[in-house]
């Protein structure tokens, strides 16, 4: 995707995204991080619907440091489980024989690298949130992608991770409509 196709404040978007994964350590850019740019970048409509439903940086950025790695929890847990392990059994004897934090301690440092250093690639959910919002680009025949179809890249590539953050705050379908509804105001 080129990035002349981007308005300036989706480029400001994915600028902060990629600053937000450098703070966190991860290693590439998720949906999660492309969220906390657009709440960050986003013009004064759309920061006004987010955050008139919670939905802002500070609310975010609480979930995120471990966020994936604590959400594969149950996932994992009921995986190993199927072999017959217990993942909290687990959990249980590592905090009782090295102390509260050990087991969180282990899974953040087991996932991230030292920062990294250049341009910071985006995943394959990260991917997906670019062509969707191409995509939306192109049925409202915009001229360049804004923070309103990356929003709307964000909720099309069904993330369970950044669904269920912006989730925790509204439904998503009733921001798809309200994001839609300021794209086709402002058209």
């Amino acid at each position: 995707m080129q990035p002349e196709r981007f308005a300036r404040d989706a480029r400001a978007a994915m600028v902060l995204a990629e600053a937000e994964v450098r703070e966190l350590g991860d290693n590439a850019i998720g949906p999660e991080h492309v969220l906390v740019g657009v709440l960050q970048s986003a013009g004064r409509d759309l920061a006004a619907l987010c955050s008139a439903v919670g939905l802002t940086v500070e609310a975010i950025r609480a979930k995120l440091d471990g966020g994936r790695d604590a959400f594969t929890f149950d996932d994992d847990a009921a995986a190993l489980a199927s072999i017959g392990i217990d993942l909290n059994t687990v959990r249980d004897k590592v905090i009782h024989t090295f102390g509260a934090d050990a087991f969180d301690d282990a899974l953040r440092r087991s996932g991230r690298r030292r920062r990294r250093r250049g341009q910071i690639p985006l995943d394959r959910p990260g991917k997906k949130v670019l062509e969707f919002a191409h995509r939306e680009l192109g049925v409202r025949r915009g001229r360049a992608i804004e923070c309103e179809h990356l929003l709307l890249g964000i909720l099309d590539g069904n993330d369970r991770y950044a669904i269920g953050l912006i989730g925790e705050h509204v439904d998503t379908e009733r921001l798809r409509d309200a994001v839609t509804a300021l794209l086709d105001r402002a058209a």
